[in-house]
């Protein structure tokens, strides 16, 4: 994968560095059989020089499994929100910590992968019944 393909790919699904080093070290725990240690500054250095050749296969799991992921999710929420009435919300999050708490499942994904899948049902919603079903932050646990 070239540096600009996997910042391109990366910013696509909307993560920041951290929040991606983050996401691949919990769906990819070990790479060649070593536990993977990597963090935002190591995936800042490869959308410069590129990934190392050993990290690249992982690299498309995991943006693969973001992107799965936030479809597989936005379809669960819209299909919860439907049938859809004014002034209807879906629930998104400004931190980890409290997406985490309120779903434990998903312990390790970014709460933005939530959000981004909450604002594509919020515009399936608009664009089926014309409806706006805004987001509606939850408030922080700290």
């Amino acid at each position: 994968m070239t540096p600009i393909e996997l910042s391109t790919r990366r910013r696509a699904t909307g993560l920041t560095s951290d929040e991606f080093a983050r996401l691949f070290v919990t769906i990819e725990r070990k790479v060649d059989g070593e536990n993977v240690h990597w963090d935002a500054a190591d995936v800042e250095s490869w959308e410069i020089v590129g990934p190392p050749p050993t990290a690249d296969q992982h690299l498309i799991d995991t943006l693969g499994a973001a992107q799965e992921f936030v479809a597989t999710l936005a379809d669960q929420l819209y299909r919860a929100a439907m049938p859809a009435s004014e002034g209807d919300t879906l629930t998104a999050y400004g931190d980890n910590l409290t997406f985490w708490a309120e779903h434990p499942n998903f312990g390790g994904m970014p709460y933005a992968l939530w959000n981004f899948a909450a604002l594509q049902a919020s515009e399936w919603i608009r664009k089926e019944t014309g409806i706006i079903c805004e987001l509606d932050a939850r408030r922080p646990l700290v």
